[in-house]
């Protein structure tokens, strides 16, 4: 005799999952001591867990400009300066603000890790006064402060060819003294303990000088603040977010228990991913930080599916552990198949040349089979062992069967309306996508009324920049750097580029070169030159050098073996697109001048970074597509329904680039995220609809049938999850990251238009022609309990 088309045996579940429930059902003690035991594994990697938020943390050790900025580094030692803007709208040349700026000076040298303090007051000026030849700070603290003297200093400082553009506005209102920092050797100097003592004396500051304005800015503060506004926005972000999982999971639940159940899965969940982190050697970044968000969305999902499923099927089956079975049972491919393509969605990250993102791909999908793994060794077992949770719980919430009936019969008479719906958004997202730019500014990173980006902004308008590049320009051999020929090069280079229409000033030797020849030549400013040989500059710069005080050496301008010079350019340049092609001009001027040239410093490296979000972006979404692909071909047994699959799944790059575009956003380091990470989660949704379709087809209803029962208990799921992964990205509007703002913005967009394309054009794709004259074979009732049974019979239950 054969067996009916409702036969459990004609639509059980896949083997390996029954077999799977079946070890479930049999050992949950064990099963419960082995995810306590990867949750452990998981969480003792925190120790390990550490953190970069410098430049470093964005490049491979193997990239050729971290490589070109060691041997900078090397060889003129840390760019790094913590930078103090004084500001006094009245003007600084005056007692009590000159008197504030020496005592600034004074305590920055004692601030930790600063090896050298460049202000107004301490800049060493050559000069020739009757026949002596001297180099002394332009105002030291001996001096005495009268209207003439400072008068005087007004004037020389304001017209000087250095000074207007780098320690002093043009019009004297505004003061910068920077702070360098040691080098970094085996360990980098502590931006946050540099900070915080700079703040500290900016306090002391206030306190004396109530009329002036105080900014601090520089490299270790915007490492600091990189740092700071992590901690905030997760401190911020992460409770809000669990307790709207609580909420949202309670509404569609409607028990108390399975929210409890839920939680024990969500929060290891996202505390082992840092485990992880750890184990795997992953540093914590601005970009990184964004894990634990990641990882409560993915985890509520796989809990949601597996205690939706056991919720509904309570109705017909009161038994709490046959009703647990049966949910275990029913999701396991789904979750495992989109456990897979999540997880391959994360690690396609992994061959991005920039460095943090490729950590967090790393991260990310460890992190998302560590989520799966533990809503079946934790989840499934306090499932079947703790007598809470079951059918005395308050009704959960269901989608009645006429609103489904009538929504499958409005999709199969709509199909065509519905498919040129989709295709006109491809031609608009595509064409929106294309006209997003890349770009971006670490400053403008900082929301605005960031206390970082106000001091860049004021510098900006007051002194002209606090952004700066270094260009290290080798002689070739050992005191080449002070032949004539090769300095007279260099000098029409910083011509050149002063020239430019963002350049503020450019630092060089040269200047202290040309300012020595002036001096020695009774102050004569057409002797504002280099000399003519090579023994006269050598001369020069020793007379320059031997009056200068400890501590304010030119080592900083000018190899110790004389075989290389530094260049320092003070620039407005704050687009990243804009940066890339003025250094390109830049090392293209170099190069006609026979000038071995090599753009470098922490700023060009934060900006070239931005080179890289193109290739990061192609590969990652083309490798994540090429292997999903594959997946879900093998997984369905169907080329067809992989096709299908993939299909709706352009939403995400649909959706970013029209949301990039609308919000008039550019793709950069944070945003490019996206849509790679929106890619690998809003397939589960597809995935989790075609596992469901094809499963009921087989047990021999009609598409029309089936498509209702997916949206009956499948599509509780599928809105809950994508409701809480829609917030656990959303949230990110709080940051203070402005990047993850437009990515919270967009991540929700994607995943909210990805479930509807689903719920529509999957349906619109699948449901023929005729379907909606078609009548409905008589659906099966109660089958999920036949096939619990039936799963349950590769072992029987532990009592």
């Amino acid at each position: 005799m054969s067996a009916s088309p409702l036969d459990p045996k004609q639509h059980a579940h896949p083997r390996f999952a029954r077999s799977l429930t079946g070890v479930l059902a049999t050992y949950p003690r064990l099963a419960l001591l082995c995810g306590v035991l990867v949750m452990a594994f998981a969480l003792s990697g925190l120790a390990r867990l550490q953190a970069d938020f410098s430049y470093a943390g964005y490049f491979h050790e193997s990239d050729g400009w971290l490589q070109d900025f060691d041997r900078f580094e090397d060889t003129f030692g840390n760019d790094d300066s913590i930078i103090i803007a004084v500001q006094n709208p009245e003007g600084l040349f005056n007692p009590e603000s000159i008197a504030l700026l020496h005592a600034l000076t004074d305590e920055m040298w004692q601030l930790p890790e600063v090896i050298r303090v460049d202000s107004l007051t301490n800049y060493q000026r050559a000069f020739a006064q009757g026949d002596d030849i001297l180099v002394e700070p332009l105002i030291a603290p001996s001096e005495e402060l009268s209207a003439d003297f400072l008068t005087d200093r007004k004037e020389i400082a304001l017209s000087h060819e250095t000074l207007p553009g780098y320690l002093v506005s043009p019009d004297g209102t505004m003061a910068l003294l920077f702070g360098t920092l040691r080098p970094s050797g085996e360990t980098a100097p502590d931006a946050a303990e540099v900070v915080a003592a700079a703040r500290d004396l900016i306090a002391r500051a206030e306190e004396r000088g109530q009329d002036h304005t105080f900014h601090l800015v520089g490299a270790p503060m915007l490492v600091a603040s990189f740092a700071e506004i992590a901690e905030a926005d997760n401190a911020k972000i992460i409770p809000m977010l669990l307790l709207a999982c609580v909420l949202i999971i309670y509404a569609v639940l409607r028990s108390v228990w399975c929210v409890v159940y839920a939680m024990v899965v969500i929060l290891t969940s996202a505390l082992g991913v840092l485990g992880l982190a750890g184990w795997l050697g992953v540093q914590m970044t601005s970009i990184t930080t964004v894990l634990p968000q990641i990882m409560i969305g993915v985890a509520v999902a796989d809990c949601l599916h597996i205690l939706v499923t056991y919720r509904l099927a309570q109705k017909d089956q009161p038994d709490r552990k046959q009703a647990a079975l049966y949910a275990l049972t029913k999701n396991v491919k789904p979750t495992l198949i989109t456990t897979v393509t999540t997880a391959i969605g994360f690690i396609s990250f992994s061959v991005s040349d920039i460095k943090t993102i490729a950590e967090l791909g790393l991260a990310a999908s460890a992190g998302v089979v560590l989520a799966w793994l533990l809503s079946y060794l934790l989840l499934g077992p306090l499932l079947l062992l703790l007598p809470f949770g079951g059918a005395r719980a308050g009704e959960p919430m269901r989608i009645a069967p006429e609103r489904t009936k009538t929504l499958v019969r409005w999709l199969a008479a709509y199909r065509k309306p519905i498919l040129a719906g989709f295709a006109a958004l491809v031609l608009v997202g595509s064409f929106a996508g294309s006209q997003v730019k890349i770009d971006a500014d670490p400053v403008a990173y900082f929301t605005e009324g960031h206390p970082l980006r106000n001091g860049v902004e004021a510098i900006d308008t007051g002194v002209g920049s606090a952004r700066n590049i270094e260009i290290m320009i080798e002689a070739g051999c050992a005191d080449c750097a002070k032949d004539p020929d090769f300095l007279r090069r260099v000098d029409t280079l910083e011509q050149w580029i002063e020239a430019r229409p963002d350049v503020v000033q450019v630092l060089s030797i040269v200047d202290f070169l040309k300012a020595s020849r002036r001096a020695l030549n009774d102050g004569d400013e057409n002797e504002y030159r280099l000399a003519d040989t090579q023994s006269v500059i050598a001369q020069e710069l020793l007379f320059y050098t031997m009056g200068l005080p400890l501590g304010l050496s030119v080592d900083n301008r000018i190899s110790t073996q004389s075989d290389a010079l530094r260049l320092t350019v003070m620039w407005r340049v704050s687009s990243s697109s804009q940066a890339l092609q003025e250094i390109a001009l830049i090392e293209e001027e170099a190069a006609r001048l026979g000038l071995d040239a090599t753009v470098t410093g922490k700023y060009a490296l934060y900006q070239r970074q931005e080179s890289y979000v193109v290739g990061s972006f192609l590969s990652s979404v083309g490798i994540a597509l090429l292997l999903i692909s594959g997946l879900l071909w093998v997984a369905f047994r169907s080329f067809k329904l992989a096709a299908i699959a993939l299909l709706p799944n352009m939403t995400p790059l649909l959706i970013g680039g029209l949301g990039l575009w609308l919000l008039q956003e550019n793709l950069n380091v944070g945003t490019v995220l996206v849509v790679s990470i929106t890619l690998g989660i809003a397939i589960d949704d597809t995935v989790h609809i075609l596992s469901e379709f094809q499963r009921l087809k087989r047990a021999g209803l009609s598409p029309r049938q089936a498509f209702e029962g997916v949206f009956a208990e499948t599509g509780v799921a599928l809105c809950a999850t994508t409701l809480v992964l829609m917030v656990a990205f959303g949230v990110s509007i709080f940051a203070s990251f402005a990047p993850y703002q437009v990515f919270g913005i967009l991540a929700a967009a994607v995943l909210f238009v990805a479930l509807v394309v689903d719920l529509t054009v999957l349906p619109a794709l699948l449901l023929p022609k005729d379907e909606g004259r078609e009548e409905a074979k008589p659906a099966a009732s109660g089958h999920w309990a036949e096939t619990a049974v039936a799963s349950s019979t590769a072992a029987k239950p532990s009592s």
